[in-house]
């Protein structure tokens, strides 16, 4: 793939400036897996004081925070209610049964980007039937990618959570851009994930961090997340250089996160009056912006757009995904508007 003015095929192709690769630099170093690690357990301690959670675990990706969080609350032969278009159940290369011998068991999102409480409800009022698995975990996903980073309302989040409190299940929040969502609801990040049993954020996406997620937890849950982690693979030593990127992302890119936010919107006012794309989500509540094309043209589309220096991505043969990240400028944008527009004219 040749260099792109104008990358919005994920927040994941954002890199580090200057300033964090030289804090990376001089990050303090020991060995993480002995909790040794000063810069490390700096920045566990502090996103756990951010969130109000008792323990944060420093990971490699998200979908090892996911597949860790899950197999720790969920047991072999049980089943984890999920979205029908949430991360762990599309792009997760079945890990659940893969890994932990766990099934998963879809439930189609409504207009706020998670299952009906009503659909939730009755699935976990099932019982003890010895004909069904156990129904062990319901999982959210907020913000949520394939459906344009919606933002879940917190009203939502509190009748889910009656809802499985009720049945004695605990709820889990793939939070992989969470940070998005507390900005968009104006609520700290401690308001945004009360009530969660396990919370995982990701700092290579909103944050533009080169890679690391955290998974969020209680003491109980600590001893268990640290041996799933290693049995991952996920037991790194000198991971200080990549946990100063994180501290420098949480100071100073957290903070400026909204911008994403009006490149989103400056995007799809651009969409918006191509004669070619349509955009599904023609005022973006966070950074991704999705759009519709003609049936069958969608990989057509990226391919003319990467002829012009603009990268965005196919999920199907008639729809696209643009994301927005700090790693872009004003006029980066602009340009990429201004083609979206007169695109297909």
């Amino acid at each position: 793939m040749r260099y792109l003015r104008v990358d919005l095929r994920s927040d994941t192709v954002s890199t580090p400036c200057h300033s964090m690769r030289n804090a990376m630099a001089r990050a303090e170093v020991g060995d993480d897996v002995f909790g040794e690690d000063p810069s490390v357990n700096h920045l566990e301690e502090l996103v756990a004081e951010m969130t109000g959670f008792d323990r944060a675990v420093f990971m490699p990706t998200g979908t090892m925070s996911n597949g860790v969080a899950i197999r720790t609350i969920a047991a072999q032969g049980d089943e984890v209610i999920c979205g029908s278009r949430s991360h762990v159940y599309v792009y997760e290369n079945a890990q659940y049964a893969a890994l932990g011998g766990i099934q998963m068991h879809r439930v189609d999102e409504d207009g706020s980007g998670s299952p009906p409480p009503k659909e939730v409800e009755e699935l976990l009022s099932r019982g003890d039937d010895q004909h069904h698995a156990p129904r062990t975990l319901v999982t959210l996903e907020d913000t949520h990618n394939i459906m344009g980073g919606l933002v879940m309302p917190q009203e939502r989040k509190e009748q889910l959570l009656g809802v499985c409190r009720a049945r004695g299940v605990p709820l889990y929040l793939d939070g992989a851009r969470a940070w998005h969502a507390a900005v968009t609801l104006d609520v700290t990040l401690r308001e945004l994930l009360s009530g969660y049993r396990m919370v995982s954020m990701c700092f290579s996406k909103a944050l533009g961090s080169p890679a690391g997620s955290i998974l969020l937890c209680s003491d109980e849950d600590e001893k268990r997340v640290r041996f799933l982690r290693k049995q991952h693979g996920g037991g790194m030593r000198q991971a200080g250089i990549l946990a100063a990127a994180c501290i420098y992302a949480l100071e100073h890119n957290l903070p400026h996160l909204e911008r994403t936010h009006r490149y989103a919107r400056s995007l799809a006012r651009g969409i918006s009056r191509s004669r070619l794309l349509k955009p599904v989500n023609p005022d973006p509540q966070s950074n991704i912006v999705i759009a519709d094309t003609p049936e069958g043209k969608a990989q057509a589309i990226v391919e003319a757009l990467a002829d012009l220096d603009i990268g965005c991505l196919a999920l199907s043969p008639s729809r696209l995904r643009f994301v927005t990240h700090l790693s872009l400028s004003v006029s980066g944008v602009k340009y990429a508007a201004d083609i979206l527009s007169a695109f297909g004219g």
